[in-house]
């Protein structure tokens, strides 16, 4: 048998070498970058779908719109509250559970203010504007379309029977401050965290995102709008684009009643509210995407394997028919 060249020697002597190397994976990334600082912009938040609720931010930069509004509003007096108002359905269950709870600690809750549409607070914002000026109207009240109230999952607590919102250091917002949060309910605006959250300290205003997403994020020490936003929201808070991102390495737990919250993509542009279904489709890969989309998985070894022994045993088949030949 002809003696094989140095080159084709040395290729069947590395294929081993091939197969024992694993591919790597890219690792994948959560969230957008940092956190955007407190600047004024009006870009709608994604996701923003109705059943995406546990999970939409809205803040001084991201909006949900002049529509959207809750399908499913329901009396907050129901609940056990005072004060009237309407809530979503989906935070019910644990508003009615926590009022109870208030009640049989002595420190029973009331409602100043919860769900607010688009146009009251329009009249509420201009108002706080022709009162205290633009400047300081923003530092507590949000422009019309960032408010949390038009969620529907937002109460501003009073102790029952009172139209005064609830202090850090009175007995029912002491109590809301060491168990809301078991319930489903977080402060939005905590206490000394203006640069974050850019609004002022409101010891009052609770949002609900469900008892386990609240559990994950009383846990973390971040507060609502640091989490969502490393976890959650998909666009660019810059061109106001959908920015496509890996899957979060932590989930929103659902209670047996509720459904877990849809990922972004077309399910949450079904339900998304004025007809914006195109604002918020999935959108075109990124080059980035593409490229994590044509990386060779785990069979690439083999792969390259079989590439170097077909290569050889070509060469050494021609190698002999031309000596044949010869």
């Amino acid at each position: 048998m002809p003696r094989l060249p140095r080159a084709i020697l040395a290729a069947i002597a590395l294929s081993p070498v091939f197969v024992a190397i694993p591919a790597v994976s890219p690792s994948p990334a959560i969230g957008l970058g940092p956190l955007p600082t407190c600047r004024l912009d009006d870009i709608l938040t994604i996701p923003r779908g109705y059943d995406d609720w546990r999970i939409t931010l809205v803040d001084w930069i991201l909006s949900v719109g002049p529509d959207y509004k809750p399908p499913d509003l329901v009396s907050v007096s129901e609940a056990g509250l005072t004060g009237g108002g309407q809530i979503r359905e989906v935070a019910f269950d644990d508003l009615k559970a926590m009022a109870k709870d208030a009640r049989a600690h002595g420190t029973p809750l009331g409602n100043v203010s919860s769900y607010r549409s688009y146009k009251t607070q329009v009249a509420l914002f201009n108002g706080y504007v022709e009162d205290y000026g633009f400047k300081k109207a923003i530092t507590f009240s949000a422009r019309p379309g960032h408010s949390e109230h038009q969620l529907g999952l937002v109460i501003d607590f009073a102790a029952a029977g009172s139209t005064d919102f609830v202090s850090g250091t009175d007995p029912t917002g002491r109590w809301l401050a060491r168990n809301a949060w078991k319930y489903g309910w977080l402060l939005s605006y905590p206490n000394g965290k203006r640069a974050v959250v850019c609004y002022r300290y409101e010891p009052w205003h609770y949002r609900y995102v469900g008892r386990e997403l609240a559990k994950k994020i009383h846990d973390s020490g971040l507060t609502i709008r640091e989490y969502l936003w490393s976890h959650y929201t998909t666009v660019d808070p810059k061109t106001g684009e959908p920015v496509s991102t890996a899957e979060p390495s932590v989930s929103p737990g659902a209670s047996p009643s509720e459904p877990a919250p849809s990922a972004p993509g077309p399910s949450s542009a079904s339900a998304a509210p004025g007809g914006a279904a195109s604002s918020i489709a999935t959108p075109e890969p990124s080059a980035a995407t593409s490229q994590d989309r044509t990386t060779l998985g785990p069979e690439a070894p083999l792969i390259l394997a079989g590439v170097v022994l077909v290569a050889t045993l070509g060469s050494v088949a021609a190698l002999g028919w031309r000596r044949r030949r010869r």
